[in-house]
């Protein structure tokens, strides 16, 4: 009975541990800052249904936390925030896959420094 309940823990033990791998692949990155200095471009997208929906792009030089730069583009459903400090999530292979907006208080120096 030992043996099935230890085979069974490591089993569960093996496919959590491949789950995390493929969602920090797949999701996870490298957090970059960039700071919106102009509107989106507005991109009409129309959906099967035939609806339509405005999206905004940008294209804008990002900073790590040690300050290295890097041209990065995304998307957004509004048109964001002038003057507003965004948190990104940059993955290798999907590039941006998700933003929140940071307080200026709460980004590391050296990206700070570059973005002001």
């Amino acid at each position: 009975m030992k043996k099935v309940l230890f085979g069974l823990l490591a089993f569960v033990v093996i496919i959590g541990g491949l789950g995390y791998g493929w969602y920090k692949t797949s999701y996870g990155g490298a957090e970059r800052y960039v700071k919106i200095t102009e509107d989106g471009r507005e991109k009409t997208i129309k959906a099967d249904s035939g609806e339509r929906f405005i999206n905004y792009e940008y294209k804008l030089t990002s900073y790590d936390k040690k300050g290295n730069e890097k041209e990065v583009f995304f998307t957004a459903q509004h048109n964001l925030r002038k003057n507003a400090y965004l948190k990104l999530t940059d993955n290798k292979v999907k590039g941006i896959t998700s933003w929140e907006e940071v307080q200026e208080k709460d980004l590391p120096s050296k990206a700070k420094e570059k973005l002001n």
